[in-house]
C-alpha cells in the first residue's frame, strides 16, 4: 500500500508551511521577548499548527485554526506526547494571547506578522 500526505495549499494560501519567529515585541514593556536565536516556529499544514520549540523538538502542541480574511483564531490544543487537551496558557511561550486571537498584519510568501493589544509577533517563511 502507498500513501501520502496531501500538500494543499490553496487551502491555506500563503499561510501554508513553516515561519520561524523572528522577533516577539512586547508592547506593554515596549521590548523584545524573543528573537529568531530562540527557534520558535509555527508549522501550518492543511487545518492543524504545530507550536514547536526547536530546542526541544520532541514535545510540541498541535492546534486547529481559523483562518478568516485577516484574522487567525486558535482552536483546540493538543499538546503532544500524549495527545492531551490543554488550555491557551500552554501556548503563551509561543506568544498566543489568552484568547488565541490574532490580527494578520503582514502575509505574503515571506513575512507573517501577528498582532493583539499585547504584542507583535514577526515570522519569516522558513
Amino acid at each position: 500500500m502507498l500513501a501520502s500526505c496531501d500538500n494543499r495549499h490553496e487551502t491555506n494560501g500563503n499561510l501554508s508551511g513553516m515561519w520561524q519567529m523572528v522577533e516577539w515585541y512586547d508592547q506593554n514593556s515596549k521590548s523584545v521577548i524573543k528573537t529568531n536565536e530562540d527557534k520558535l516556529y509555527y508549522c501550518v499544514q492543511l487545518e492543524l499548527i504545530k507550536f514547536m520549540d526547536a530546542h526541544n523538538s520532541t514535545k510540541y502542541h498541535l492546534a486547529r485554526f481559523k483562518h478568516e480574511k485577516d484574522s487567525l483564531i486558535i482552536g483546540n490544543i493538543y499538546y503532544y506526547p500524549g495527545d492531551t487537551l490543554c488550555s491557551y496558557s500552554e501556548l503563551e511561550k509561543f506568544g498566543v494571547p489568552t484568547d488565541g486571537r490574532f490580527h494578520i498584519d503582514v502575509l505574503n510568501g515571506e513575512h507573517l506578522r501577528l498582532s493583539c493589544p499585547e504584542r507583535t509577533l514577526t515570522f519569516r517563511k522558513y
